[in-house]
């Protein structure tokens, strides 16, 4: 690891905070309804290197991005309270550079259509192939840890 001493205290060189940046692991926050499927997504992109953090419902997600730093949302449709739409739209407006993945039961071409109007970085129907969304994670997650200091929080 490169540093420099600067009036005896030793110093990370810039370029060495960029590489330790890039060795945290990715924060997920999944946000569904369902119990099941959180520990689901939970166990498989913690499997897979990240850290996960989880809400039941849209109207606990505010208080999570604002304490904690978030690489990628994983976002139901479909849950009591402030829908999965309309909660992806505040999303988009507050945070524009983190990627929100949308899964949903209830889907098809319009809601496909509407949800990357809205902004969702991807869109999956359930049932899918957890492997497809740690992929899709794996792939959004280099992006947003660059972009996450542009974010307007």
């Amino acid at each position: 690891m490169q540093r420099r001493q600067s009036l005896g205290t030793t110093l990370k060189t810039p370029h060495v905070q960029q590489a330790d940046r890039e060795l945290a692991p990715t924060t997920v926050l999944v946000i569904d309804d369902d119990p099941e499927m959180r520990a689901l997504l939970k166990d498989v992109l913690e499997g897979a290197g990240h850290r996960v953090l989880q809400e039941a419902d849209g109207d606990r997600v505010i208080p999570s991005l604002e304490s904690e730093r978030v690489d990628v949302v994983i976002l139901d449709k479909e849950m009591p309270g402030v829908n999965g739409m309309d909660l992806l739209a505040f999303l988009r407006h507050r945070w524009p550079t983190t990627p929100v993945i949308l899964i949903t039961a209830f889907g098809g071409p319009n809601v496909a259509a509407e949800a990357l109007r809205l902004g969702a970085a991807r869109y999956l129907e359930k049932p899918f192939r957890v492997a497809q969304l740690a992929e899709m994670v794996r792939t959004l997650a280099p992006s947003a840890a660059w972009c996450s200091q542009g974010r307007t929080d």
